[in-house]
Formats: structure tokens, C-alpha cells, sequence
């Protein structure tokens, strides 16, 4: 595996017998170029929810969009997001999505995931790729660069449009077959994990023959793509057994978090980020009550009887997003439901964490955090435990600030924003357009 540096990360692809790359298929007809050679680029972000995406992505699109490229955004949540594109800027239109389908037990693979999302049937398939074929053609896309949007790079690969996936780890499996299993923790039959390869293989080869297009081997096909930018590092890759990937390293915040005034009192600082979807927040909010700490909590949807519940003068409640940079310059423990990015920003900084997920995406991030000994993870399926004794621990053994300062001295030569310029130049190669991004060529 290979680690973010300085430079860009340069691109491995397999050639053609005609020398251009096989990942990189001429775009069709329609899709021309803008005026000076510039290009219309669609964000596809279709699994999901919240604001993170749009955060991760937004720096990107503000540098693309200086470049002289036209950005769409295709966003599964417009309600929530449009207010913020606006502001910006930015059109949007909504992604094409299906309600999720109960199969049994949570998902095992991503497979599964997609079985639950439109993969099992189709003609359901069929539907949503025709949806995200004609976002391609009105915006007259060049290229793709999607989030957690597969159905999105299938439509792509229908219409030979370059794709880059814009992934955190989670959103990329590792290209074998079938695609591993996500919860190594509970054992499943090969067969089983197969079958689930074999049914959205089924379904998606199904829709690539009523678009004349070449049936794919395998499901792990699906991802083999002009560009896989896995935007974190490998010590937090989901997947702890991807094997040889390169990775570019996380993309600054692009949130306005507001100055926090830290309540009065001795002690270690602590922040914390919670959503009403954690499973144990009263829990913990009563140990930041208990424990007697400084405490800043940023807990959007919070029951406010909550809040009257656990006021104290060493507990203060945001109720705007706090600065993210001056927490983690300042607050010596970080409590987060495992969002990528805050958990980065933490390890970043060097210190260590509280982690509450909620969901297999965080759950899978937490562990690689807890197994790297710079956190500790609160399993949603089991009780909380003591965790004003965690917290404690959290503050008082010397272990956990080592092993995140250790993270962060790995790479404190690390600089986000040179990552945004490696990816706009990349991009610009996928689209064989000169790029005015600054840095190392």
C-alpha cells in the first residue's frame, strides 16, 4: 500500500490496444467541450445522508469550478443540502434512488447493500439507470466523479463517460470476488457471501445487454473505474485487508463552525459530536455530567429535555457547529459517532477519541481506530458500560494520547489542501485538459 505524500498520486491503469486507457472510454457525442476546453463534471452522491458529503466535497467543486469546469451536483438529499448550494453557487438536481427493500439480518457485504437499494430486480435497476443516464446527458457530463453513488457508475459505463470514485474507504470494496465479507467479526458461509455477488451481478449485467453494453465478470467490476481516490489514510481504511491500493489522504473541512467559548473551570477539555442516532447518548451524557470536565457539545435534534437534564456549569450545549479546528487545537479528548472526518481531524491533531457509531460504516472505522489503541469504541449492539470510567481512562492513561500523537507525527508533513490540487490536475488528465491547480506536478 502506498501513503499520501506531497505529491500526486499517478494513476495505474491497464492500456488498450489502441493506447488509450481501457477505464477511460471516449465520451459520447453530446458531451462537447465548454468554452477555453472546459468541462461539465457531475458529483453523483446517491447512498447516504447529512451533510458530510456535501462538506468533503464542496472544497473540490469551489477549485474546480475556479479551473473553469461547470460542477452538477446530483445529491440524495436536496431538502437538506440546497440551502448550502445555493449560497454557493451550485445547481443540483435529485438523485434518482429507490426506498431500501428489508432483506433479512443487516447487510453482510456490499453486495447486500446494493440488493436493498435496486439491485435485486431489473426492471427497478433499469429505471434508475436511465434516470442517471439522462442527469449525464442534460449536463452535458464529461466525466463522473461519484460518492457513494454505484448505480451512478453503472449509468457511466453506459455511456463510456470517464469515473472517478470519490470515496472515504467504505464506498470502494476491494476489487475480488466476491466482495469480502464487511463484518469479519460475524462468520458467513463463502457460498452465502457468493450468492449475494451472483444476484446484483444477475441484475446489473441484465441492464448493461438492454444498453448493448459488454456484461461484466464479476461484481467487483463495477468498481474498476478510470480513478479510485481513496480520501483517507490506511491505518482508517474500512477494509483492513484491501492489499495494494494507493491512498491520497483526507480533504480539508469546508465547514464554518463557530468560534467556542469554553465553560469556566479546571480540568481537561472535551468535545463532543453527537446525532440522536447513537444508541448510548444519554448515557454519555450523563459521564461528560458526572465526570466534572469542561465539556462542549454539539448535538443537533438533541431532545431539549435532555439538555435541561444534564445542565451544569462545566457542560456547555452549541447551538451552531463549533470550529473544528479550534477543537481539536484545543480539546484534549474528541466524542464523535465516527464520522471520517472529525475522527481525522482528531487523530490529526493527536489526540484521542470516543467513538459511538451507529451505523456499519462508522462501526467498521471505530474498530480501526480501537485497534490503533487511540480510541475507544461503544458498541451500539451491547450495553455502554461505565463511560465516565472510559472517559477517564481516555484522559488519564498516557497509551491513547501516544498512539494518536503517533498518527499524527506519521503525518505531520501532511498538507490537505495540497490534495484538492492533486485531484483537480488528475482530473484535468482524465478530461485531457491542461490544469492551472498550483504544486508539485
Amino acid at each position: 500500500m502506498e501513503v499520501p505524500s506531497a505529491g500526486p498520486p499517478q494513476a495505474r491503469h491497464s492500456q488498450s490496444h489502441g493506447g488509450r486507457s481501457a477505464a477511460e472510454p471516449t465520451s459520447p457525442p453530446f458531451a462537447e467541450r465548454g468554452p477555453g476546453g472546459k468541462h461539465s463534471i457531475l458529483y453523483a452522491w446517491e447512498f447516504g445522508a447529512g451533510l458530510g458529503h456535501l462538506g468533503v466535497f464542496l472544497p473540490l467543486a469551489r477549485a474546480l469550478r475556479d479551473e473553469g469546469h461547470e460542477v452538477h451536483w446530483m445529491v440524495t438529499q436536496p431538502a437538506v443540502v440546497g440551502d448550502f448550494l445555493a449560497d454557493e453557487g451550485f445547481t443540483w438536481l435529485a438523485a434518482p434512488t429507490l426506498p431500501e427493500v428489508a432483506r433479512p439480518g443487516p447487510p453482510l457485504t456490499y453486495a447486500d447493500i446494493l440488493l436493498r437499494f435496486g439491485y435485486a430486480d431489473p426492471r427497478s435497476l433499469f429505471g434508475l439507470v436511465g434516470a442517471w443516464r439522462e442527469a449525464m446527458r442534460l449536463t452535458g457530463a464529461r466525466m463522473v466523479l461519484a460518492d457513494h453513488a454505484p448505480t451512478a457508475v453503472l449509468a457511466a459505463r453506459t455511456m463510456r463517460l470517464p469515473v472517478m470514485l470519490f470515496s472515504n474507504g467504505f464506498t470502494v470494496p476491494p476489487r475480488r470476488s466476491p466482495l469480502p465479507n464487511m463484518r469479519p467479526w460475524t462468520p458467513v458461509l463463502e457460498q452465502t457471501i457468493g450468492q449475494l455477488d451472483s444476484a446484483a451481478l444477475h441484475t446489473a449485467n441484465a441492464v448493461l445487454t438492454r444498453h448493448q453494453c459488454p456484461r461484466m465478470g464479476r461484481l467487483a467490476d463495477l468498481f474498476d473505474v478510470a480513478e479510485a481516490a481513496l480520501l483517507t489514510f490506511p491505518e482508517l481504511d474500512h477494509y483492513t485487508d484491501r492489499g495494494p491500493a494507493r491512498y491520497w489522504g483526507s480533504l480539508p473541512s469546508a465547514g464554518a463552525g463557530r468560534r467556542v467559548e469554553w465553560p469556566a473551570g479546571g480540568g481537561k477539555r472535551l468535545f463532543a459530536y453527537l446525532r440522536p442516532e447513537c444508541v448510548h447518548h444519554e448515557a454519555l451524557l450523563a459521564a461528560l455530567h458526572a465526570l466534572g470536565q469542561p465539556a462542549a457539545i454539539y448535538f443537533p435534534g438533541m431532545n431539549p429535555a435532555l439538555q435541561t437534564s444534564f445542565a451544569a456549569p462545566h457542560v456547555r450545549f452549541l447551538d451552531q457547529p463549533a470550529d473544528i479546528e479550534q477543537m481539536t487545537r484545543e480539546a484534549d479528548i474528541g466524542i464523535t459517532y465516527s464520522s471520517l472526518a472529525t475522527t481525522t481531524a482528531f487523530l490529526l491533531a493527536g489526540k484521542p477519541l470516543l467513538l459511538l457509531p451507529w451505523h456499519l460504516e462508522q462501526f467498521m472505522l471505530a474498530r480501526r481506530v480501537e485497534e490503533m489503541g487511540a480510541g475507544r469504541l461503544v458498541n451500539p449492539e451491547q450495553p455502554p458500560g461505565d463511560l465516565r470510567a472510559i472517559l477517564a481512562d481516555l484522559i488519564d492513561r498516557p497509551d491513547w494520547r501516544n498512539n494518536a500523537r503517533a498518527f499524527a507525527a506519521k503525518y505531520a508533513a501532511f498538507d490537505q489542501q495540497a490534495v484538492i490540487g492533486n485531484l483537480v490536475r488528475r482530473i484535468a488528465e482524465m478530461l485531457d485538459v491542461p490544469s492551472q491547480a498550483e504544486g508539485t506536478p
